[in-house]
């Protein structure tokens, strides 16, 4: 499964492939499902969990279906429909539906249909892995240097992190990205139980002012560092400047 910031790299992709069109492009996506944890909006006390799923190709897909595995709870399969994401055709995912219950484990079905009219299935397993949201400790604007830094504690067993900013108060595919800090790996012995990123100011007051959000993802993975993913935590918060 791909990383669920692959999204944010899409623009890019088609821009290097609309200089060149292959006479052949194999028909290939990669399908992945994992579990984000946030923290209840309604009570932060809380961690609610939903599926994050993710379908990527280089060649473009005109739709994308996911069939969730059949247990003793849902004997009847439930299909969704993913959204195309800004109908580029490289990317589909969902809208996550968060609840205090874990999602349903198992191998997901994936009905990828593409530009040339073919359909193929692809596969993902589902696993019971977490990480707990970030704890944000500080967000501030710091005058030397010039920059809002924020900080939070280190999760348990996350590989990775990566930082967000986003213009407003919304976040997802939707948002306006201001900042994006790729996945780091905390290589510090020892491990620091505190981290902190430092944003340019200059980067986020070039949109203006008012309220933007940090978004901070602790992410693990399902073999290599950098690779697919099994679970993200993740936690915001706003600040006005």
């Amino acid at each position: 499964m791909k990383k669920l910031h692959i999204i944010l790299l899409i623009s890019f992709i088609l821009y290097g492939l609309a200089g060149c069109e292959k006479a052949t492009i194999v028909d290939q996506a990669t399908a992945d499902a994992f579990i984000q944890s946030i923290k209840n909006p309604k009570d932060t006390a809380q961690v609610v969990f939903a599926v994050v799923h993710s379908v990527f190709s280089y060649n473009r897909m005109t739709s994308v279906t996911v069939i969730a595995p059949i247990t003793a709870a849902s004997p009847d399969s439930i299909t969704t429909n993913l959204i195309n994401y800004a109908n580029m055709g490289n990317s589909f995912y969902n809208n996550p539906v968060y609840s205090a219950s874990l999602p349903t484990p198992g191998s997901y079905t994936y009905d990828v249909t593409f530009k040339d009219g073919q359909a193929i299935s692809f596969n993902n397993t589902l696993t019971y892995n977490i990480l707990i949201p970030p704890n944000i400790t500080f967000l501030a604007k710091n005058a030397t240097p010039d920059s809002i830094d924020i900080s939070w504690n280190a999760v348990t067993n996350a590989q990775a992190y990566q930082v967000k900013v986003t213009k407003g108060t919304l976040t997802g595919p939707s948002a306006t990205l201001v900042f994006y800090e790729a996945p780091f790996i905390d290589s510090s012995s020892p491990l620091r139980t505190n981290l902190t990123i430092g944003v340019p100011l200059s980067t986020v007051l070039s949109y203006g002012t008012g309220t933007y959000t940090f978004e901070v993802d602790a992410l693990l993975y399902e073999s290599t560092v950098g690779g697919s993913l099994q679970a993200i935590g993740t936690s915001t918060q706003a600040i006005t400047l």
